[in-house]
């Protein structure tokens, strides 16, 4: 801390211990009072300098609230149940709860940071903590903690999806926080991103010399629009009604190598992932679809896995959406007993209690879950209904509420 930041913090200090004894003192001591409070405001406006500059006002607080029923029903030997009786599961639960503050540091530089609060213990864990540096119209510098451009599904938030949750693509593959620099140019027609990371899903609040972070990882994405369109359209999967209609074509890449470096392990690991998405939105109805590409080598095995999902929606009325899905993974031949391909199909309804805003909005949807998930590489998810299953068959139904505020 330099001397002018130390003489600035004991100023502030000394003026409330001050304005503490006078408040407790208060007989005959209105004039001292009142100067000691103008002296803390004074010592504290400068030692705040960062917001005061900025201006508290560019503060922006954000609260979202997912509170869901979930009914999950499976037609199962016993093979992964303790018992045959425990075929159907069904409760509540919170399924997101995060708290976020966004603000300007400088008219260039924006800041944000997020906590989700665990489902099952309620213990707050850090998302976003990153900064975004503009340095002209078109280009800028973004580092922190942050999700990598990459998945257009992972990158849409949680909040502005069709479904309550994700197809079973995006937790197979498992895109997540990360932390490093990511670079943007956007243009009115097309934008590009390239990231330096630390992993493409185990480099959320971890240490440099965590053994989960890869030596060396990197993601690209490159973005175009097609129409009458502008990129916030894109910051979700609904188009209300009245929306100007137009698409988006984006693709994507990602490589990592792990075990090289310290701490090493054997064998050394590479992953890949490409993909190709393709969005529309119009007027009371949108549409997307994307293919995924995941290859892996672990010096030994090569692995190439095939993903595709596909996904539509349209208003009823001002208020009411429906839409459906289907999904699709085909892991290579080389993972043996989780080869088998897996595939789910959905469809529900949407509520915005509020015309053209997520703000507060009902969802009810139905997912079927036709193969059993031990005999493939999907990854179950309590938080999709999607529950380990030998004998495939499985449904899922929830029902949700999202507040936003």
């Amino acid at each position: 801390m330099s001397k002018v930041q130390m003489d600035k913090t004991l100023r502030a200090i000394t003026s409330l211990a001050g304005l503490l004894i006078a408040t407790a003192t208060a007989s005959g001591a209105d004039d001292l009072r009142l100067a000691h409070s103008y002296e803390l405001a004074n010592a504290s406006s400068e030692y705040l300098s960062l917001m005061n500059t900025a201006g508290s006002s560019d503060l922006k607080f954000s609260i979202q609230i997912q509170s869901r029923y979930q009914y999950n029903s499976r037609d199962d030997a016993g093979t992964t149940l303790a018992s045959p009786k425990d075929d159907t599961t069904m409760g509540f639960s919170i399924r997101r709860g995060k708290f976020g503050v966004t603000g300007k540091v400088t008219e260039s530089i924006k800041a944000k940071v997020k906590f989700g609060f665990s489902r099952s213990t309620g213990l707050g864990v850090l998302e976003d903590a990153y900064a975004d540096w503009k340095f002209t119209d078109q280009f800028s510098l973004r580092f922190g903690q942050f999700k990598p451009s990459l998945i257009r599904e992972e990158n849409v938030s949680s909040s502005k999806q069709l479904f309550s949750e994700r197809s079973t693509l995006t937790e197979t593959i498992d895109q997540d926080f990360t932390q490093g620099l990511e670079f943007k140019y956007s243009a009115d027609r097309w934008r590009a991103m390239f990231a330096l990371n630390d992993d493409l899903n185990k480099g959320d609040n971890t240490a440099f010399n965590s053994p989960t972070e890869a030596d060396y990882s990197f993601s690209v994405r490159a973005e175009m629009l097609l129409g009458d369109v502008s990129w916030g359209q894109f910051k979700q999967f609904t188009s209300f009604r009245a929306s100007e209609a137009g698409g988006m074509i984006g693709i994507a890449g990602h490589h990592q190598s792990s075990g090289s470096t310290n701490p090493s392990f054997s064998p050394t690991t590479s992953t890949s992932v490409g993909t190709l998405d393709f969005s529309w939105v119009d007027d009371g109805w949108n549409f997307f679809a994307a293919g995924i590409w995941r290859g892996i080598d672990n010096g030994t095995t090569t692995f190439d896995d095939y993903m595709v999902v596909v996904q539509g929606g349209v208003f009823v009325t001002d208020e009411d959406e429906i839409f459906a899905r289907w999904d699709s993974i085909f892991p290579d031949a080389a993972n043996g007993a989780t080869s088998q391909d897996f595939a789910s199909i959905g469809a529900g309804w949407n509520h915005y209690v509020i015309p053209e805003s997520h703000a507060a909005k009902f969802t009810v949807d139905a997912v079927y879950y036709l193969d059993a998930t031990t005999q493939s590489i999907v990854t179950t998810s309590d938080g999709k209904g999607l529950l380990p299953d030998s004998e495939g068959g499985q449904l899922a139904i929830t029902a949700q509420m999202q507040i936003l505020f």
